[in-house]
């Protein structure tokens, strides 16, 4: 389906890394949701729970916007993934900001591991968002 798409292999290696953090986030919002046993983690809490699952699907419908608009138009990729960077920095942003005193998350565990590979995640929709935008030879 991408055979004809002549993006350079770090586009391809940064929607990569963006697949396996949805992903991995996906699976720590499952395990640690349902785990009985983990009653000190915050993420047991409703609120907390539903935050995470709604940026959760909108991170998900993001990416796999973009994957599906690449075959069509780059012009409507480079704007979705346009759209999908800022919502991920404000969303960061906002973590650190406005949400930190309110939200706490577990200091060990998996949790932790997503909460730190998040700046990856962000670079590498930066990275993605200069390929579509300054890369000479794309067009529609």
């Amino acid at each position: 389906m991408f055979k004809s798409l002549q993006l350079p292999k770090a586009f391809w290696v940064s929607i990569i890394i963006c697949h396996t953090f949805c992903l991995l986030a996906f699976f720590v919002l499952v395990t640690e949701t349902f785990d009985p046993l983990a009653s000190n983690y915050v993420l047991n809490n409703h609120a907390v729970t539903k935050l995470t699952s709604i940026r959760l699907a909108i991170l998900m419908f993001g990416l796999l916007s973009i994957s599906f608009t690449l075959k069509y138009s780059f012009t409507y990729a480079k704007y979705v993934t346009v759209a999908l960077t800022a919502w991920a920095i404000a969303m960061y942003v906002d973590d650190h900001l406005v949400l930190y005193n309110m939200v706490e998350y577990p200091e060990g565990g998996v949790i932790a591991l997503v909460q730190s590979l998040r700046p990856i995640f962000i670079i590498s929709l930066i990275w993605m968002l200069f390929e579509l935008t300054f890369s000479p030879h794309l067009t529609d």
